[in-house]
């Protein structure tokens, strides 16, 4: 029902600010009506296959119409219109790949730009023979008129419309990110354009703005550029049919030229923008697979250890504990039941441990079976308690596996603990890994399934008592 609601509102409200752009025996200079309530069908499928949702956008287009002053005819004929535009549009897009249908796609730009004339095409096609009736002009003139005005319409709001963040992504205007000189620029360079291009008018006026696009469409996000797009082409769109250029049939093919030019004026810095939010899609994609474990979701180790370095740098991480993890008999497990429940384990026990830990604490997989922790602004004892805490929730539970073959197994960790209460001078991570990997083999030498101290005699026995450290 909201949205139901959603759709009919936007459609309305849309529909009555294109009627009051509307020149005497004209279209409107700017019709947004029928690219959002495209949009919104080619977003929400549950909207695109719904009857209902097609009957509230008719009439939300039908009542507009008629409020602002249409004859009954006039307002079915030019709703009729406007839907087999929006209908049209809507099978062309349901034959794209989705992801390219929402601007997630390189190709996105063109098969926006084919939508686009397939939905203006059908328009015209209804629209035209009510030329004479309506508007007084013989229908050639009046597909062309309507062919352009759809097309330039469609091309400058659907973009913006369909790669719109939903709701919940919308949080940040609460608290909105701090706006520098650098992240204004290209914006002030647009203004700066399109003020010039006002102020020197002629037919090149039109391009002056497309180099501030273009960079507009490498600094920002791309609903940023489709918006950027939009205002830029309805300001021009409105401000040619108030002044430089009159809508009227006298000058037909002059404005149908200057509604195609404004439609493509979009596309460049529009395929611009959807390869650029690609490359940062997939620089993103490279970064947490140089940054993450692929098997286990903890830092990898070239990740842990940059971090580590970065947290060990700082005065106020200290005093901190450095713990070196190794799962027991790990390579009897992989022997006895195979490397996919040897990956089990591994996934299960890095979860199991990573939801134990502060966020202020890394965890990293240094290969293998081997883990490592850095705890920063912990006591000796704390990092002990921590330790012992660990072994527990590793021996507590069985791990479930994906197999079926094979049942929950059972494992065990040993820990190695290295603490330091002061900064060390350089290299402090390699030097407290050496000291947490001394303790993880006096740990191991002593039986596994526990903990051990680095500088200490004594290493914690899980029945209770302690054990003699091994010599070295």
């Amino acid at each position: 029902m909201r949205a139901l609601l959603l759709l009919g509102g936007l459609v309305f409200t849309a529909a009555v600010l294109g009627t009051l752009s509307r020149p005497l025996n004209m279209l409107a200079s700017f019709w947004p009506a029928n690219a959002v309530m495209l949009g919104m069908m080619v977003r929400s499928q549950r909207l695109g296959s719904s009857a209902v949702a097609w009957s509230v956008g008719a009439l939300a287009l039908v009542t507009s119409a008629l409020l602002m002053g249409d004859a009954p005819l006039k307002a079915l004929w030019l709703s009729a219109a406007n839907l087999a535009g929006v209908l049209a549009g809507w099978l062309y897009f349901q034959r794209v790949p989705r992801r390219a249908a929402l601007l997630g796609d390189q190709l996105s730009p063109l098969y926006l730009l084919f939508g686009c004339v397939v939905a203006a095409f059908a328009a015209a096609l209804v629209a035209f023979a009510m030329g004479p009736v309506l508007f007084g002009s013989e229908p050639r003139r009046t597909f062309l008129m309507w062919f352009t005005s759809e097309f330039m319409n469609y091309m400058l709001m659907l973009p913006a419309v369909l790669c719109a963040p939903r709701w919940p992504d919308w949080t940040w205007l609460r608290s909105p990110p701090r706006v520098s000189c650098v992240s204004l620029a290209p914006a002030a360079v647009l203004v700066a354009s399109e003020l010039l291009a006002h102020l020197m008018g002629g037919p090149g006026a039109l391009g002056f703005g497309v180099p501030a696009l273009l960079w507009c469409a490498l600094r920002y996000r791309l609903f940023t550029t489709t918006v950027l797009c939009l205002v830029v082409g309805t300001v021009k769109s409105v401000t040619l049919s108030m002044g430089m250029m009159a809508y009227t049939p006298e000058v037909m093919e002059e404005v149908a030229s200057m509604r195609v030019a404004l439609a493509l004026l979009s596309l460049g810095p529009l395929a611009v923008a959807c390869t650029q939010t690609l490359r940062n899609e997939l620089l993103g994609r490279l970064q947490h697979a140089a940054t993450f474990d692929a098997l286990t979701g903890v830092l990898s180790r070239a990740a842990f250890i940059e971090r580590s370095e970065r947290l060990l740098a700082r005065p106020e991480a200290f005093p901190v504990a450095v713990l070196m993890l190794d799962i027991d008999h790990f390579k009897q497990i992989n022997d006895r039941h195979g490397h996919a429940v040897g990956d089990d384990v591994l996934r299960g026990f890095a979860e199991r441990l990573q939801a134990r830990l502060r966020p202020s604490d890394l965890f990293g997989r240094l290969g293998g079976e081997e883990f490592a922790m850095v705890l920063p602004g912990i006591s000796r004892a704390e990092a002990q308690s921590v330790a012992q805490r660990l072994c527990e929730a590793t021996r507590a539970q069985p791990f479930a596996l994906s197999s079926g073959e094979v049942g929950p197994l059972h494992a065990t960790v040993s820990i190695g603990i290295a603490h330091q209460g002061r900064l060390l001078p350089e290299r402090a991570v390699d030097e407290l890994l050496r000291r947490a990997d001394v303790a993880l083999y006096v740990a191991k030498r002593q039986g596994r399934d526990r903990c051990a101290m680095h500088g200490e005699e004594t290493v914690d026995d899980p029945a209770g008592g302690a054990a003699p450290a091994a010599a070295g």
